[in-house]
């Protein structure tokens, strides 16, 4: 009888470490899948990000090569936030 209770437990014991292992990989495998997911919505952010960048760097390009240095200097301080003196700024406080 001992050797048939040892083998029962062996087995049981077996079951127990398999059932484990088992909700272990499904654990893992259900957080990678959300780490994948949320890996590729970032690239695909980065992705749109870099072909913004590669606009606007060709615009910068051919402003350049096209001789309009004011134009460029024109932009860059309007993105600072500064106006020609003779300009009238409005302030939309609207909120909207």
């Amino acid at each position: 009888m001992a050797k048939k209770q040892k083998g029962l437990l062996g087995s049981i014991l077996l079951k127990i470490v398999l059932l484990l292992f088992i909700v272990y990989s499904i654990i893992n495998l259900t957080t990678a899948q959300i780490r994948l997911s949320k890996n590729k919505q970032e690239l695909e952010q980065l992705q749109a990000q870099q072909q913004e960048l590669q606009l606007t760097n060709q615009e910068l390009q051919e402003m350049l090569k096209d001789g309009s240095y004011e134009d460029l200097i024109e932009r860059a301080l309007r993105e600072n936030g500064y106006v020609r003196s003779d300009e009238k700024v409005y302030t939309d406080i609207t909120g909207k």
